[in-house]
């Protein structure tokens, strides 16, 4: 099982933060490569481990920056609304750290006032492992 452990002497104010890479689906590159279409480059993002968030969250500009088309639709609740219709991607995400990948459905919303541009959330967590020690400003984080 790859993992990832980042020391940071500002994880109560930041948060577990860390840098990740989209790109479109493996099945949809294979899908350019034969019809001879470029690829769009991955975008980079720092993302938030965010325990509190049920469905991993993606800035809304990043599935239009790769072109995709939505695979659904669904409501959210965030801080500051009730009720908000997302839509949602099917995507690859790497943390090139410890070349950990995963692909799966994001919710695409605006998350303008974040100093982030992905929350990792519990549907993503359930695959994995993630230790937070907060006495040693550390954690971990681990797919299967």
């Amino acid at each position: 099982m790859p993992s990832l452990t980042r020391n940071n002497p500002n994880l109560q104010i930041e948060g577990p933060i860390i840098e990740v890479h989209f790109l479109i689906s493996t099945e949809l590159e294979k899908k350019y490569h034969e019809e001879g279409k470029k690829i769009p480059e991955p975008i980079i993002v720092n993302a938030l481990i965010d325990t509190g968030a049920s469905h991993c969250v993606i800035q809304d500009e990043i599935p239009k920056k790769l072109e995709l088309k939505p695979v659904g639709s669904v409501r959210i609740q965030t801080p500051l609304s009730k009720d908000y219709e997302c839509y949602q991607y099917f995507l690859r995400m790497i943390i090139p750290l410890q070349n950990i990948t995963y692909e799966g459905v994001f919710t695409a919303a605006p998350l303008e006032v974040q100093n982030v541009k992905c929350l990792i959330g519990r549907d993503l967590l359930m695959h994995g492992l993630f230790i937070y020690i907060g006495y040693i400003n550390q954690f971990t984080f681990s797919l299967l």
